[in-house]
Order: structure tokens, then C-alpha cells, then sequence
């Protein structure tokens, strides 16, 4: 690559742009692109950009005018106040020539964004830069900016301008302003940016209404509203500072509104309007929202308005809608309180939006934003009035008339088109389809906080209405409407007619019968829609059975049977207590269906946990025990069956082989695939067994002696071992076997009465302690023991201190086995918040732990990792030492050990805090870190003397940091004794540790 210092001619150059637009290899192109930059970096880059600018060619001055701004950014300091008054002389030059000689835009517009760039760093010298630009250009002449006089009247210049000059000099301030607005106005520069631009707002809204009232050139008019919306966003980021731009901008907003109905600048205008609406309302005055209103119910809106209703989606006419829906957002109260005629009329236009034509999103690109005004609306009205107010709020009444009939208007949009149509839209076009009919759900709640359950009514008639018409599409809809009230209604009893009238009707019957035409997806959500009404089950017990048996029913369609299985589980869960009776029947129906091999994988696990779930409300303790020992002997059977499938060759068949399954290891590994089912089934059963957490305890219940089924229990609790041992001696190489294995242990966990998963805790102890040396993660196991000590703390087991030891010790092991802390991130992190969590609940384990040398191994492996790169395992050691630290007057039986094991290890622990603040650490750790330093300050004298010793130790990893700054650290840290504050001071060290820009307040 040529040197910078190299000379340049201008036919180097020259050609060098011309290649860029020829064809050719992209490495050719990339390297021109480079020695161009290259060349622009160079001392001629000034004197040959002049050059370009003066060539006919456009792609030279195009380049010229990029060159000017690259020099001007660059090294626009070393520019003498002469160099840049006859720069400024030379742009306006070839800015009036590239007009004079116009051939596009692509010159005209670089060179005003020059102007702009000039005036970023040089406005001093160019005062007045709208009337001198103006004037400039009108006498084809140039004059100096610092003499010119203000008696110029500008209007009269602006006047004597033709249409492109005109032009010429929106574009420069537009391109000014958006310039301007992007610096930082803090700054000394920046203010005085500022305050340049402000002495323009009158010369400039003298421009802006010259140009709004052109309508011979529609362009002038546009280029106007552009600028006029720099102005806006110059004003918005002002904020208060000046409110004389803002009342200049108010006076030309009336011109925007007018413009709004020439067919060439509504574009330009709505766009500018629907901004200020939704993001600068403040601007606009009640005389301009009365203009709006009156130009929304005028003729010429009527026929936007009908146009847009009738499918048109081209950009205006949807820009149409959004305007009216931005108006709306903002007017929202008035629209909603007033008794102005006009705005009954723009409510029922609003409310029109919904039922323009076309699919919404594939085809109707208004529905959405109508919707989320709606549920703003209805929103808003929720906090003026509740239900009970309605009646007695004079406009509330005729508001919520407005609200239900845009539901009604909406629902019939979100009706899915048929099943072949849909098929063949885009992925995108059907999910945001999917997504609008959640958008219409978020509406209908809202709707409900005011209708009250009138709108279940209203949809469950609508169910058996389109029942008996054998409207599919249209039952889908008003069962996926009923479903959504659900989480606002589920629980009132005065809703049980309107339900019972549709769950008791021929719509189950309907769903079973294989003989009639209901599309997948009707089924699917009248499923859904049972699955959301739990309650009303609950309530109703005589629909109960019905429900389920359609649903067992459903199980072996390939279609269904997620859906189904899924409900089952939600009804067989929340009806539980109605359903204990019926575990046999439920058992022996499980097993014609597995016989059959018509459940699926995923059915399968579902379904068990539904009916242990059942099998949990059992109160007689010997039954309930039968029931969990014929769900175990499924689980011990599909055990077997994994195992045998491991000696077959690949390629064997399964029983769910072309069904639904988690994972696609049927193909590769049949066993494995059985084997991962038969898991998951069993952590289903698992869960399916625990206490629900809404359940309540009868201390009036009588305790019988539960010695007549201790074996029964043990038993269970020997098969359960017994499955997941088999498995993992088969299987353990596989991650996702242990995964699974450890979450049938944590089933048992959170119980707090005996039960099948409730293991005793020498088991769990000594299974977790079995996996050593070579096994995949092992750091879920780590996971699965954190979990376990603190379930034994929980329960205040006797012999948990035993316990703790052995898992500590092994936890130990498992680190020492690890060539380094980072090589298993996960091993590091769960490992050191086992021992973090055993600090809490018992901190003398740690202390006392024999041999010692464990102990102290496990110290410097978190300092070691502490030191490390890997960010979870960092958060746990760091959370670890502020735990450590904190034992210190905390725990009276552990307060000496602590204090006299950081006599060692606290000058460690400042090293590898220093090296972590001093710039090894990222900043998002820093909080994380600060917490050990806060706690050491509190607690140990002698943290100042660590600190200070281990910013000066060599491994410190900063040369930017003077010892003055250093001592300073410390004396501010340890006078703030382990505040919030900390947080801050450990922030600026590290940024000075890092080489910003810092200093230190004294």
C-alpha cells in the first residue's frame, strides 16, 4: 500500500474512483477503497479535492466533497481562521455550481453535508448562515459572513430565490440542524453549537414558511417538512431551554396541516405529524388538534378513509391510518369524555380500522396498531371508572358500548383463513398473525375489567352458535376468545352457567367422533380452551368425567395428542382430590393405551404425572402406596426395555417410532431414546407426588402408625434407586441421563412427609458421592448436592453435619481431578456455591474439615478462580469470600477459626482482588468484586494493610496507576467502611487502572 507521504496526482486519484464503479474482482475494490482512505490521510487530499470539485465528472466531485469532510473532521484544528473563510467561500461555490449544473442529488447533497460539517467546526465564522447562504445565492456573488449586515431582510432575499435555490438552502440547514443535534450539548462546544443555532430560528422559520406555501414545486414543499422535523427534533432535545424556537415551530404547524391534503406532500406531511404526535405532542396547540379533527371529518378524509377500509395497504393509505391512530393515542381522554359530535365520528372511524379488508399483517397492515390503541383505550378508561362506576359516569356507559363493539368487529378478523390458504403464506405473515390474535386477547381482558362476565356470555354463545352451524373456523375463534378470558374469570362462580351451557353441549361429542370435518386446529384450542377452565371442573365434577374421557380418547391421534395430554394433566392436577377414587381406573387405562402402543413419548410422561398427581390425593397412605407401586412398575419395565434395546443393532424399531419424541436419538440409539423416556417419566411421577403448595395441613388429623407401611415405602424406594442406577450403569456416558437422574432426586427435596421420592438422605449422600473420576458434567451433580443440604437444613435433620462433610470432602475430590478451574466452568461454579451455601447453614464444616489440607486446597482454588476469566464461576467465588469474610462476629462457634484462617488468606484475598480492580476484571464484574472489598474493610482491621501491600505487590497488573493514587484508593475505601458508594470508587480505580481518563476528587 502507497505511503501517505507519497505524492498523489489527481489521474491517480482519478482512477482509483472510476475503478470503485467498475466491475471487477472485490479484492480489486477493496484495495482502491484503501488507498483511497490512504490518500485522504495525506497533506495534497486538500489541494486535490479543489481539484475534483472543479472536474465535470460527478463521481470525482462526489469524492471531492467526502474528502472535504473526512480533512475537516480530521484536522479541521490545524486550519488558520484565513484557510477556513476561503473554505467556506470555495463550498458555497461549487454548492451554487452543482445546482447551476444539476444532474442529481448525489453532489448537491454531499457538498451541503460539507456546509454542515464546516459549520460543526468553524460556526464562529459563519453567523447568519440562513440569510448569508440565502443572500449568496441570489447575487451570485460571494460576501464575507462577518460583515454582512443584519438590516438584510431575509424574506425579501428569500423572495428573489428561485425554486432550486430555495432548495439549496433547505437542504444545508437540514443538513445543519440534524448535524447539530448529534452533539453532545454538555460540552463548551456544544453550548456554544447550540446557542448558534438558536440565533438562526427566526431566519430559518422565515424559510420554512416560504417554503410550505410553494405548491408550484411539490419537492420545496416536502424538502420544508423534512427541515421543519430537524427543527422539531432540535427543539424536543432542547426541551425548555427556549421556549422562543418553540413558538416559532407552533405557528408553522397550521402550513403542515393544510399540506396534509395535496396528494404530492401528504407523504411528507403525515409522516411529520404522526411523529410529533407520538413522540412531541407538547408542540401542538388546541387550535392544531381542532385543525386535525376538522380535516378527519371532512370530505376529503372520508374518502382516504374508505379507501383504506377497502383493502388499499399502499404506503399513504395505511400512513392515513396511522395518522388517525396516532391522533387517537393522543386525544385518547377526550375522544373517550367529550360529547363533541366529531368525536363519536372519529371513534367509530377508529373503531372502523379494525374491519378494513385483508388478513391482518398478511394482508392488513392497520389491524395491529388499531388493536394496541384499543387496549390503550380501554386501558385508560379501566383507570378513570371501574365496573360499578359505569352507571353512574355520564360518558362511561357509551364508551363501553364503543369498547364491545370493537371487540366484535375485531374477533371476526382474527378468524384463521382456511388451513390451505394459510399453508401457503409466509412464515413471517403467519406469525405475526398469531401474534395479532394474542395482541386482540390482551384487548379482551382489558375489555373484561369493564364489561364484567358478560363477554364470557357473549363468547360462549357465540361457541354453540358456530357449533351448530358447523362453523369450524368460526367455533376455533370463539373457543380461542373463551380460553383467553380464563386467567380473568376462572375463579367466579357466576360464570359456571354460561361455561357449563358450552362444555356441556355436543361439543365433546363432536370432538370424539371421527366422522366429522373439524380442522386440527378447532380441535387443538377447544382443547385449550378445557385445559384454561380447570376450575370451572373443579367446580362442576359432573363434566369432569366427560372431559376426560374425550381426552383419553385423543391420545393416539398423532395431532392430538399433545394437546390432549397436556390437559389431561392440567384437569387430573387441579382435580385431583375429585379423582383419587378413580387411580385404578386411570392405571388400568394407561396400560391398555401402552399395551397398544398409542401414546407417544411425550404423552406417555404427561400422562403418568397426571395420574400420580391423582394417585397423590390418595389420603390412605397403603393405597396411595399400591397406586405409586404399579406407576413405578411402568417405569421399571420401560427400564428393562432400554437395556435390551442397548444390545440390539442399530437402526431397531421403537414402539413410538414415527411419533412425536423429545429428542432424535430413536434413529441412532434406540435404548438411549427408552432410556431418556423412561426418565422423564419418572421425574413426571416425581412431581406428580408433590404436596401441591396451595394445600393446607390438618392439624386435627389423627397420626396413625406408619409402621404397616414402612416396607411398602422402603420398597418403593429401592425400585426407584434401583431404575435410575440401572440406567446410569447402562447409559451414563450421556449428559442428559444424569441431567434427568439428578431431577428425579430433587422431586423428593422440597417434601416435607414421607413419600416414593423422598429418599433417605444416606442414599442420596451416597449416590452423589459414587461419581468420581471420568464422568460427563460433572458439576450437575455439584448442582443436584447444593440443592440436597439445603433441603436437610430445612428439615433440621439430625445428621446432616455428617452429611455436609462427606459431600464437601467429595466436592473437593471431584475439583482436584479437574486439571484447571477453568476447564469446567460449571464443576467451578456449583462447587462454590455448595461450599457457599454450607457456609451459611453451617460454617464449621468448612473449618474443622479433615484432612486440612482440603480445606485448604478448596481456599486457593477459589482465589485461583477468583483470578480467572470464566464470569460465573468468578460471581460465585467472589459472592463465596463476602460470605467467608462476614463469619467473622457472625457465627459466635465460628468467628476464631474464620479470623485466624485469614490471618493466611486474607492478604491472598486482597491480591487477587487488587489484580482484578487494577484492570484484569471486566467492568460488569466489578460490582460483584466490590463486595468482598466492602466487607473486608468492615470487618478486619488489617484490610487496609492488605490492600495497600497488594497494589504494590509485583503481580499487580497496572503501570497507570501512581502510588499516590493507590494510597488514596485504600483511604477512601476503608473510610467509607463497606458502603454503597464502594461501588463508585472501585469503578474509577479500575477505569484509571485501564488507562481513561480519572482523577480522584479530593
Amino acid at each position: 500500500m502507497e505511503d501517505s507521504t507519497l505524492p498523489w496526482s489527481l489521474d491517480k486519484v482519478e482512477s482509483l474512483i472510476s475503478s470503485l464503479y467498475e466491475p471487477g474482482q472485490p479484492n480489486a475494490i477493496t484495495e482502491a477503497q484503501a488507498l483511497l482512505a490512504n490518500f485522504q490521510s495525506s497533506p495534497q487530499a486538500w489541494i486535490l479535492a479543489h481539484e475534483l470539485l472543479r472536474r465535470p465528472d460527478e463521481k470525482g466531485k462526489f469524492f471531492g466533497a467526502l474528502t472535504i469532510i473526512v480533512k475537516l473532521n480530521r484536522e479541521s484544528s490545524s486550519l488558520s481562521e484565513e484557510n477556513a473563510q476561503e473554505l467556506l467561500e470555495h463550498l458555497i461555490g461549487w454548492y451554487r455550481d452543482s445546482f447551476e449544473n444539476y444532474t442529481g442529488p448525489l453532489v448537491p447533497r454531499k457538498l451541503s453535508s460539507a456546509l454542515a460539517t464546516f459549520f460543526l467546526h468553524f460556526h464562529q465564522l459563519w453567523p447568519s448562515f440562513v440569510r448569508h447562504l440565502s443572500i449568496c445565492l441570489a447575487s451570485w456573488q460571494y460576501f464575507d459572513p462577518l460583515s454582512l449586515q443584519s438590516s438584510f431582510d431575509v424574506g425579501r432575499v428569500l423572495d428573489t430565490l428561485d425554486l432550486n435555490k430555495l432548495k439549496a438552502v433547505l437542504w444545508v440547514v437540514t443538513s445543519i440542524v440534524e448535524d447539530v443535534i448529534r452533539i453532545d450539548w454538555n460540552t463548551a462546544n456544544g453550548v456554544h453549537l447550540y446557542n448558534s443555532v438558536v440565533r438562526e430560528a427566526t431566519d430559518a422559520a422565515t424559510l420554512l414558511f416560504k417554503g410550505l406555501a410553494e405548491t408550484q414545486m411539490a419537492a420545496v414543499s416536502n424538502d420544508s417538512i423534512k427541515c421543519l422535523q430537524s427543527w422539531i427534533f432540535f427543539a424536543q432535545k432542547a426541551s425548555s431551554r427556549d421556549s422562543h424556537v418553540l413558538a416559532l415551530l407552533r405557528n408553522l404547524m397550521p402550513s403542515v396541516i393544510e399540506s396534509l391534503i395535496s396528494e404530492s406532500r401528504f407523504g411528507a406531511s403525515a409522516e411529520l405529524l404522526i411523529d410529533t404526535l407520538s413522540n412531541y405532542p407538547a408542540l401542538l396547540s388546541e387550535h392544531h388538534f381542532n385543525l386535525l379533527v376538522n380535516l378527519f371529518v371532512s370530505s376529503w378524509a372520508d374518502e382516504r378513509y374508505s379507501r383504506l377500509l377497502e383493502g388499499d395497504m399502499e404506503f399513504e393509505s395505511a400512513q392515513f391510518g396511522q395518522l388517525l391512530l396516532a391522533f387517537g393515542e393522543e386525544k385518547c381522554q377526550w375522544l373517550m369524555q367529550s360529547e363533541d359530535p366529531r368525536s363519536k365520528v372519529l371513534l367509530s372511524m377508529l373503531c372502523g380500522l379494525l374491519g378494513s379488508d385483508g388478513y391482518p399483517v398478511a394482508e392488513n397492515r392497520v389491524f395491529v396498531p388499531a388493536i394496541e390503541f384499543w387496549s390503550t383505550f380501554t386501558e385508560v378508561m379501566s383507570d378513570l371508572v371501574t365496573l360499578d362506576d359505569i352507571s353512574t359516569t355520564p360518558w362511561a356507559e357509551s364508551a363501553l358500548l364503543q369498547v364491545l363493539e370493537v371487540v366484535s368487529v375485531a374477533c371476526r378478523k382474527i378468524t384463521y383463513p382456511p388451513a390451505e390458504e394459510f399453508s401457503q403464506w409466509d412464515s413471517s405473515d403467519r406469525v405475526g398473525f398469531s401474534d395479532a390474535r394474542k395482541d386482540f386477547i390482551d384487548l379482551l381482558q382489558s375489555a373484561y375489567s369493564l364489561s364484567g362476565f358478560q363477554l364470557v356470555a357473549t363468547f360462549s354463545n357465540l361457541v354453540l352458535t358456530a357449533l351448530n352451524d358447523c362453523a369450524w373456523l368460526q367455533l376455533e375463534t370463539a373457543a380461542f376468545c373463551l380460553a383467553g378470558l380464563a386467567d380473568c374469570s376462572k375463579d367466579d362462580v357466576r360464570l359456571d352457567e354460561a361455561l357449563g351451557s358450552v362444555f356441556e353441549s355436543s361439543l365433546f361429542s363432536h370432538l370424539s367422533s371421527p366422522n366429522t370435518d373439524i380442522t386440527l386446529r378447532t380441535r387443538q384450542t377447544c382443547l385449550y380452551l378445557i385445559e384454561q377452565y380447570t376450575e370451572y371442573f373443579e367446580r362442576n365434577v359432573s363434566s369432569l368425567a366427560p372431559a376426560l374421557r374425550l381426552l383419553f380418547s385423543l391420545l393416539g391421534n398423532p395431532s392430538m395428542a399433545a394437546p390432549a395430554s397436556r390437559s389431561i394433566l392440567r384437569l387430573c392436577s387441579s382435580c385431583r382430590h375429585h379423582l383419587h377414587a378413580e387411580t385404578n381406573g386411570f392405571l388400568d387405562e394407561y396400560q391398555t393405551l401402552a399395551e397398544q402402543q398409542r401414546l407417544d413419548c411425550i404423552s406417555s410422561e404427561r400422562v403418568l404425572a397426571a395420574i400420580a398427581s391423582i394417585a397423590q390425593a390418595i389420603p390412605d397412605a397403603p393405597r396411595r402406596y399400591n397406586a405409586c407401586t404399579r406407576l413405578i412398575e411402568f417405569i421399571q419395565n420401560d427400564s428393562a426395555r432400554a437395556r435390551e434395546l442397548a444390545q440390539l443393532p442399530l437402526g431397531t424399531k421403537l414402539p413410538c417410532f414415527g411419533q412425536r419424541c423429545m429428542e432424535n436419538s430413536a434413529d441412532d440409539s434406540p435404548g438411549l431414546h427408552i432410556a431418556l423416556k423412561t426418565l422423564r417419566c419418572l421425574v413426571g411421577i416425581g412431581r406428580g407426588l408433590q404436596t401441591p403448595v396451595e394445600s393446607t395441613i390438618d392439624l386435627d388429623a389423627s397420626n396413625p402408625s406408619e409402621a404397616e407401611y414402612d416396607d411398602q415405602l422402603e420398597r418403593l424406594h429401592i425400585q426407584v434407586v434401583r431404575i435410575i442406577m440401572d440406567i446410569e450403569d447402562t447409559f451414563g456416558r450421556n449428559s442428559e441421563v444424569n441431567e434427568l437422574v439428578c431431577a428425579v432426586l430433587r422431586c423428593g427435596f422440597s417434601e416435607s412427609e414421607p413419600g416414593p421420592f423422598v429418599l433417605g438422605f444416606q442414599d442420596v449422600t451416597s449416590y452423589l458421592t459414587r461419581h468420581v473420576g471420568n464422568i460427563p458434567r460433572p458439576g450437575i451433580f455439584v448442582s443436584t448436592a447444593c440443592s440436597f443440604v439445603s433441603s436437610l437444613y430445612a428439615q433440621g435433620n439430625p445428621n446432616k453435619g455428617t452429611v455436609y462433610t462427606t459431600l464437601l470432602l467429595w466436592v473437593i475430590r471431584l475439583l482436584q481431578q479437574s486439571s484447571d478451574p477453568e476447564h469446567d466452568p460449571e464443576l467451578s461454579q456449583n462447587s462454590i456455591d455448595f461450599a457457599c451455601r454450607l457456609l451459611s447453614k453451617s460454617p464449621t464444616t468448612l473449618l474443622t474439615l479433615q484432612p486440612t489440607t482440603a480445606a485448604e486446597y478448596f481456599f486457593l482454588f477459589t482465589i485461583q478462580v477468583l483470578d480467572g476469566s470464566e464470569p460465573l464461576p468468578k460471581a460465585a467465588a467472589a459472592e463465596f469470600w463476602a460470605t467467608f469474610i462476614t463469619l467473622k462476629g457472625g457465627h459466635p462457634e465460628a468467628s476464631d477459626a474464620a479470623e485466624q484462617a485469614m490471618g493466611t488468606l486474607g492478604p491472598l484475598l486482597a491480591r487477587s482482588l487488587a489484580r482484578n480492580i487494577g484492570g484484569r476484571a471486566s467492568r460488569s464484574e466489578l460490582d460483584r468484586l466490590s463486595e468482598p472489598i466492602k466487607r473486608l474493610v468492615n470487618c478486619y482491621p488489617l484490610a487496609k494493610e492488605w490492600l495497600q501491600s497488594a497494589l504494590g505487590h509485583m503481580s499487580f497488573p497496572s503501570s497507570k496507576v501512581t502510588e499516590e493514587q493507590k494510597a488514596l484508593f485504600v483511604k477512601k475505601v476503608v473510610s467509607l467502611r463497606g458502603s454503597r458508594a464502594t461501588n463508585q470508587v472501585v469503578r474509577d480505580f479500575w477505569l484509571s487502572a485501564r488507562g481513561s481518563s480519572f482523577a480522584y476528587a479530593s
